[in-house]
């Protein structure tokens, strides 16, 4: 009975847990919450479950952080739609992460722009980077999307997996600033956003964003200018003995997305139900740059021990 019962832990933890209500088999290996199929919107690492798939090696290898600019000004290997990607970062920087897709690289610059459905709610879109990044600078050049109240413009560093989250965000009631958060296992704690100095437009300019992740401390800075440091020492828990700071590799992404129709109060910091009559809602992004900690060299780091 023992070795009967070791033995299927062994194949559970070879084969996987269920995919939702499916076991994926040979042909659909990987696991995207509940869906099994083979295609990258499946198999990438930013979006594939390990734990669920066919086996944990179904998922794509994960590509580790090399310095490089993504000129979206210029055609080329910086965007490619999800369905034309094989898994190679050399050929594409950035990917639209879901299909349809309501992102593309037009008018010299990454076009991304929700829309409205049937329901009168919107459908944005996310934009993805193909390299995970453990620590380092990005860089963006971007215009807000957000000319109505409840629409929300992101730019992301996020571990889905783990929860950890450096980000900016823009929302449709503030078209003068950016705010700016962080987050650690998923702890949503809203109370420690800070905005940005006021700045123009930040729909109808283009403005330089910018993240600093290093060991010790995040920053954000607009147009060259810091506005907000936090520092990993100051994110010490000492009930639970735990630093709260994001360490874990993550993915670059940007996204826009309808705030208005979520729950009150997500509605009510993003402004409130959108003005489709405001449409076309598009954030656009003409460069992003990305600074290795580890210069390139695809090594990832381990925080040193408490």
């Amino acid at each position: 009975m023992k070795t009967a019962l070791l033995s299927l832990i062994f194949s559970a933890a070879v084969l996987g847990a269920k995919c939702g209500t499916q076991d994926c088999g040979k042909d659909t290996p990987c696991c995207v919450k509940g869906f099994c199929n083979r295609n990258a919107m499946y198999c990438a690492p930013f979006s594939c479950e390990p734990a669920n798939s066919l086996a944990p090696s179904s998922c794509w290898a994960t590509p580790h952080c090399v310095d490089h600019v993504a000129d979206f000004t210029k055609p080329g290997g910086s965007f490619a739609q999800i369905a034309d990607y094989k898994g190679n970062p050399s050929t594409a920087a950035y990917v639209s992460q879901f299909e349809p897709s309501n992102a593309k690289q037009a008018n010299e610059q990454l076009e991304l722009t929700l829309v409205k459905q049937a329901d009168n709610k919107g459908f944005g879109a996310v934009v993805i980077g193909t390299r995970a990044i453990q620590y380092g600078t990005v860089t963006a050049v971007i215009k807000s999307g957000c000319k109505s109240g409840g629409v929300v413009s992101s730019m992301i560093v996020r571990n889905d997996r783990i929860g950890d989250e450096i980000d900016f965000e823009f929302v449709g009631a503030d078209r003068s600033t950016v705010q700016s958060n962080y987050y650690w296992h998923n702890e949503l704690d809203y109370t420690k956003m800070v905005k940005s100095q006021p700045l123009p437009d930040t729909i109808a300019n283009y403005h330089t964003y910018q993240i600093v992740w290093a060991p010790d401390s995040i920053q954000w800075l607009v147009n060259g200018h810091m506005f907000r440091t936090v520092k990993r020492a100051d994110t010490w828990d000492a009930a639970k003995g735990v630093f709260k700071y994001p360490e874990a590799e993550a993915f670059i992404s940007f996204s826009i997305w309808d705030g208005g129709s979520g729950a009150k109060g997500t509605a009510d910091w993003a402004g409130g139900a959108i003005n489709w009559g405001a449409a076309p809602f598009t954030m656009a992004i003409k460069s992003v740059s990305v600074n290795c900690f580890f210069k390139g060299n695809e090594t990832t780091y381990k925080p040193p021990a408490v």
